[in-house]
């Protein structure tokens, strides 16, 4: 593309805004006499145009905001917009100087920064041309272009300012001394109470004595602790968030590493995070219920908006001037997935050249994963991709128009936590995911149209977590899971219909992995061989967490979808048959298991079974019992449990009074019940909840 066509044309024609579009896109180095004599005059033009508005005051119409102060609110709101214009107008004389001492721009964030400010000069001057005269006077419309444009000219001066192409002493000048001044002016009154203050971040932002004490608390923390405390911010206000979410998070970013390690697990590592951010007031647990633990927590609102400002001075985040974080990476190298008014930032993120320099892709609530292929697939230095959902709620659709995007994971040789939880339209994985060697965490949960995992999986040595819950087309486990030595947690192990030759992963497989603390396991019901597997568990020395689902499983695929398009309940898949037939005694020595939690849900018999009957559990602390035909609990020679938490779900053939039930659990300290219509005179409150007294 001739530079002498573009500096002779403005972008009023819109031939030479897609011309100048295509050649940014094309990853050449952009000269700086394209930006400085074809950008910059443009640019320099719309900052006119928008300084009449402000300048015109009340004039603007009626969409001002006021309040019970009348014309004073619309005198600082002036004062804001003009503040923020006349340091947008320095720092473009700043640049347009410093351009002049280039002879080139070289590939580095002086180059990236340009290109930012090129696309924001090219948006803004169509939306310009398109939009409408009262639109365009607005206060919101004026402030937000305001505060975009100070984001990114501000970042491109910071650009200049650091390169050593330029020394301290060549840009001294009047006007550059008068932009110090006034960046140090606009600082003081921001800080101040007689600026306008239209958004909740800086009405945070001005309450400084707030943020000095967060500010703080946030400078004693550690390293570590500074940058996982960073990731909240980037969570919607109040948000309960589930503290698995989070150790995810901070083991795919490196904070957390505990490979190899027999000592400390991530949990317990992250627990002692969490205990230190309680402790000093940054964030509060939330329990359900009455419940003696918490597994969720979440964040004050004025925490949370410090923690955006220190997050945006760490440049840890890019937020834009409401407080949500975007999905510009150009400094943070790191992505956010946000759905708001203005549109999606998946479509913003084909826009965002240099794509190996983002390090952590972050979904926060948008429910279409576009992605383009081709920009997918140069991530190449990627450590997490939580493109699934974070929230607790299945209400919270996510999916993808195809799953051919992920084909791109071959590239990601550092990519160390994916999560594609509730994603719907995902039917396989590509064979390449088996290629992704640091590979920690996988999270598939909730994935209803996966339909199997690559039989290469085994060769993710470094696999720690692999979540397959609720991914309901699964009917067999490849062959390579019990390759997973260093495998921790697994859930959604699967046993179904026995298949011809046996080319599969059996439970016993499984008793090899000497890591494998958590395990949930998914039952066929109607198949007798399914039953009898369960017997293995007896050789998982080290577990310490079970979790076991019976339902029927479906070996043909077309049985489910015609299910599930006719919109039949997912309970349905849990009916107790009529006759329920008892698992014939098996003749196990008896063992003694290191569990500390049981859940059981929908058992089929009434009885508990012969294989668990064989089992001393001295360590158990939780039983979760949840649907099925059981009517009787005794277990073991003595026919109690060593438990202290119980929670009993949905179980109408269950019948005791509190005498027996004490006598069931003597060391009972927490009891919650639901929908048991035959457990009587149980002193539980309106929610079903009985506490021992401290």
């Amino acid at each position: 593309m001739s530079t002498r066509a573009l500096v002779t044309t403005s972008f009023e024609s819109p031939y030479v805004s897609l011309d100048l579009l295509s050649y940014l896109k094309s990853r050449q180095v952009t000269p700086f006499q394209i930006f400085n004599e074809v950008i910059m005059p443009d640019f320099l033009h719309q900052m006119s145009e928008l300084k009449q508005l402000v300048e015109g005051g009340s004039g603007r119409g009626s969409s001002t905001t006021t309040t019970n102060n009348g014309d004073d609110t619309i005198v600082e709101e002036d004062s804001y917009l003009q503040g923020m214009f006349e340091e947008i107008q320095n720092d473009l004389i700043y640049i347009k100087k410093a351009c002049v001492k280039f002879k080139q721009w070289e590939e580095d964030e002086v180059n990236v920064s340009m290109k930012g400010l090129v696309f924001r000069a090219l948006d803004d001057a169509f939306k310009q041309r398109t939009g409408s005269q009262e639109r365009r006077e607005e206060t919101s419309y004026l402030r937000d272009k305001l505060v975009k444009t100070h984001h990114l000219v501000s970042m491109l001066k910071k650009s200049l300012h650091s390169s050593p192409q330029l020394s301290s002493g060549n840009l001294k000048s009047q006007s550059l001394q008068r932009a110090k001044h006034s960046m140090i002016r606009w600082e003081l009154n921001l800080h101040g109470r007689s600026v306008y203050l239209p958004t909740k971040l800086q009405e945070i932002e001005a309450e400084s004595s707030t943020f000095k004490e967060i500010e703080a608390v946030y400078n004693r923390l550690d390293v570590t602790l500074k940058l996982c405390f960073l990731c909240f911010s980037v969570f919607p206000e109040n948000a309960v968030i589930k503290k698995k979410v989070l150790v995810h998070w901070w083991v795919g970013e490196g904070f957390i590493d505990t490979l190899g390690t027999q000592v400390k697990t991530a949990e317990d590592t992250a627990n002692d995070f969490f205990k230190h951010f309680i402790e000093k007031g940054l964030i509060k647990q939330v329990y359900k219920k009455r419940r003696p633990s918490a597994d969720s927590c979440s964040m004050d609102p004025s925490i949370r908006h410090a923690a955006i400002k220190l997050a945006k001075r760490a440049g840890f985040f890019s937020f834009d001037s409401n407080g949500n974080p975007t999905e510009d990476f150009t400094c943070s190298r790191r992505a956010c997935l946000v759905k708001t008014e203005e549109g999606s930032s998946v479509h913003e993120l084909p826009y965002r050249l240099e794509q190996e320099k983002v390090r952590s892709i972050i979904n926060v609530n948008e429910p279409n994963l576009d992605f383009r292929p081709e920009w997918f697939s140069k991530m190449k230095y990627v450590a997490v991709l939580q493109l699934g959902r974070w929230e607790s709620s299945a209400k919270h659709l996510i999916q993808v128009e195809d799953s051919e995007f992920l084909k791109g994971l071959k590239n990601m040789r550092h990519l160390r936590y994916l999560s594609l939880r509730g994603v719907s339209r995902i039917t396989e994985l590509p064979a390449s995911i088996c290629k992704l060697s640091n590979l920690r965490i996988l999270n598939l949960n909730g994935c209803v149209d996966l339909e199997q995992l690559p039989q290469g999986i085994g060769s993710l040595k470094n696999l720690t977590h692999l979540d397959m819950y609720e991914c309901y087309l699964i009917s067999h486990m490849p062959k390579g899971l019990a390759l997973l030595s260093q495998l921790r947690v697994l859930k959604g192990f699967v046993i179904g219909e026995p298949r011809p030759g046996g080319n599969y992963c059996k439970l016993a497989d499984l008793s090899g992995l000497e890591n494998l603390r958590k395990l949930s396991i998914h039952v066929d019901k109607t198949s007798d061989a399914a039953k009898r597997e369960l017997v293995s568990l007896a050789k998982f020395k080290k577990l310490q967490s079970l979790s076991i689902s019976w339902s029927r499983l479906y070996d043909t695929r077309a049985k489910f979808k015609k299910l599930r398009s006719l919109s039949i309940s997912w309970s349905r898949l849990y009916d107790t048959p009529k006759n329920p037939l008892m698992m014939a005694p098996v003749p196990v020595p008896l063992v003694k298991l290191p569990l500390v939690k049981l859940n059981l849900h929908y058992f089929p018999g009434s009885n508990i079974p012969d294989w668990l009957m064989q089992w001393e559990l001295n360590n158990l602390k939780k039983l979760y019992i949840r649907g099925g035909s059981l009517s009787n609990l005794c277990h073991g020679k003595e026919g109690n449990w060593a438990v202290k938490m119980v929670r009993l779900k949905f179980l109408e053939k269950l019948q005791m009074d509190w005498r027996k039930l004490q006598e069931l659990f003597p060391s009972l300290t927490y009891l919650e019940i639901d929908k048991c219509p035959k457990l009587s005179f149980i002193p539980c409150d309106e929610n079903g909840v009985w506490k021992k007294a401290d």
